[in-house]
């Protein structure tokens, strides 16, 4: 029994050991490897190439297996080539090697070789030093996909224009920096790869794998005091090296929306808005992501798989869609649906309304795009969640509907609207509350052409009718009777005795004896002039009663005077 006991915590150690083991194997870039070869050992260029390393340890994640270097006297051809051979049965499918060689260099004239200087060679004894065609060679038997190569060449030649001219780099691509001898000792390439690979930024894509043209790139286009000086040599990059990754990042989630700014849920909780770019305290395993924005429909969630790879970038992209208003607009039986059109009272869409197509269908979307000013509208989103709009549909002069409704943050709404014919001045009114004046008061006019028998107006649209009616009657000679007698009424809408007064005399006196219009305005004029009628009367017998009063405090004085 205890035998057993023993058997199976050794084989839950051993399961738990190989877990771990895994795991710890996610973090790692088993991929890449590095050479770093360097025949002057100065102390500032060992300084640089450590602090390399590090970088490379450290924030690519590359086994310490993984990165050879060479360094002072055992950088000679027999030492370079034993790396290689060594490197060779030791890569696998898929890996790749970054060849990183600091040496100085030199062109013969005459000669389209370039020439490596490895330990011991000098300008004057060129047998030591490594030509380009023999490293090529080695490089071959690597196979040159896997191979590419940074070289960090330093050459006291003048023509540095002779180094152009030769692409016959080696390896499958990389990148080339050579400088002049003054500025070896600087070691600037060292340094400002160093500056480059320690920021995310160098990550042009976000795709979490910095290549040689992403190295390239940040040191050309991004030129200051640092980087200038390695423009003034050669400082260029060969063959298909984007796609030739030198340093991969930790792991990415990156989670982005169009438009931006939408809420997003990592297994519901709530990490923020978008755009999100996730690298800290990423777990393994298997999440659903959520993401919601007001005013746009929410997307189903995505199930993603995080597996801790180095140089793993996960996007995630949604293509919100907004919400709607949308529905069917219909019209009486037997009228036709002419030229009939949506708006909501109070956005873009009433100065914009939507013409509906023949099945009389219609979408307004809750979030159209943005625009300038420049270009004549408001730079403003159309509809906003929680808020109540009315929305209208008309066809024709006096076909119209309207219902109103909330707009959810969600959801689209759909409503529908059958139409119904309105009067005159009921478009009117409508057209009023619409801040459409000009056109209420012409909807109103069309109005008395049928029927001077108009309904109450608000107050404030009977003023406004009225100052328009009242300013043509008073300037022009108005032959139309109808005209001064609907002035004359607006003017008792608002209780203007004595404008009403001089309105209906001015009726009178145009209409025909025994008219209806006439006798209209004799009869108001009778009601307006009831009460001075009344007055005159009071005042009357005022006075009537004052005489008789009068008269018997004389004859009542006389005959006191008598006794």
């Amino acid at each position: 029994m205890m035998k057993q006991i023993l058997v199976c915590i050794v084989f839950f150690i051993g399961v738990s050991l190989i877990t771990i083991s895994s795991l710890d194997a996610q973090f790692v870039d088993t991929k890449t490897w590095w050479l770093i070869v360097s025949p002057d050992a100065d102390t500032r260029s060992r300084s640089n190439l450590d602090s390399l390393v590090r970088l490379l340890k450290e924030r690519g994640k590359i086994p310490s297996n993984h990165i050879r270097r060479i360094e002072g006297s055992e950088c000679t051809h027999d030492g370079i080539k034993a790396v290689l051979d060594d490197l060779d049965s030791e890569m696998r499918e898929g890996d790749h090697l970054i060849f990183y060689f600091r040496s100085f260099v030199t062109k013969p004239r005459r000669s389209n070789s370039i020439s490596f200087f490895t330990y011991g060679a000098t300008r004057e004894n060129l047998a030591d030093a490594l030509k380009d065609r023999q490293l090529n060679g080695w490089l071959r038997e690597l196979s040159p996909n896997k191979v590419f190569i940074i070289l960090d060449g330093y050459t006291r030649d003048r023509n540095l224009m002779a180094y152009y001219g030769n692409r016959g780099m080696p390896g499958s691509g990389g990148f080339v920096s050579i400088q002049r001898a003054a500025l070896s000792t600087e070691d600037l390439l060292a340094q400002t790869v160093l500056d480059v690979l320690g920021t995310d930024e160098t990550d042009l894509d976000d795709n979490r794998q910095i290549s040689i043209e992403e190295l390239h790139a940040n040191l050309t286009s991004n030129m200051d005091e640092r980087t200038l000086p390695l423009t003034q040599g050669v400082l260029l990059s060969l063959g298909r090296v984007q796609e030739k990754t030198i340093l991969k990042l930790s792991p990415m989630l990156r989670i982005v929306t169009v438009p931006e700014g939408a809420s997003v849920s990592l297994n519901g909780q709530e990490i923020g808005v978008t755009p999100q770019q996730l690298t800290e305290n990423l777990e393994q395993g298997t999440f659903s992501v959520e993401v919601s924005k007001p005013g746009y429909l929410t997307p189903p969630a995505r199930s993603i798989e995080i597996k801790l790879v180095q140089g793993e970038s996960i996007n995630l992209l949604w293509d919100l869609e907004s919400i709607a208003v949308h529905g069917s607009v219909e019209a009486p039986d037997g009228v036709p649906l002419e030229e009939a059109a949506v708006w909501i009272d109070g956005t873009a869409y009433e100065q914009n309304p939507l013409f509906l197509k023949a099945d009389g269908q219609y979408r307004l979307s809750a979030n159209v795009a943005e625009v300038t000013p420049e270009a004549g509208r408001l730079d403003k989103k159309v509809l906003e969640p929680g808020t109540t709009y009315t929305l209208r549909a008309a066809s024709g002069a006096l076909y119209h509907a309207e219902v109103n409704f909330t707009l959810a943050s969600h959801e689209s709404t759909e409503r529908s609207l059958t139409l119904s014919k309105k009067t005159w001045f009921e478009v009117a009114q409508m057209q009023f509350n619409r801040k459409a004046y000009e056109d209420a008061i012409a909807a109103f006019q069309n109005g008395i052409e049928e029927t001077i028998e108009f309904p109450p107006m608000s107050p404030e649209f009977t003023k406004l009718l009225f100052d328009s009616f009242s300013e043509v009657v008073d300037k022009v000679n108005v032959q139309n009777i109808a005209y001064v007698l609907v002035t004359a009424k607006l003017a008792d809408r608002l209780n203007l005795e004595e404008k009403s007064k001089v309105y209906w005399e001015q009726v009178k006196s145009q209409a025909v004896k025994g008219s209806v219009s006439y006798e209209l305005a004799a009869e108001r004029l009778r009601e307006l002039n009831l009460g001075r009628r009344l007055m005159n009367i009071g005042i009357l017998v005022l006075f009537i009663v004052v005489l008789i009063s009068g008269g018997y405090a004389i004859r009542k004085a006389m005959r006191r005077s008598k006794t």
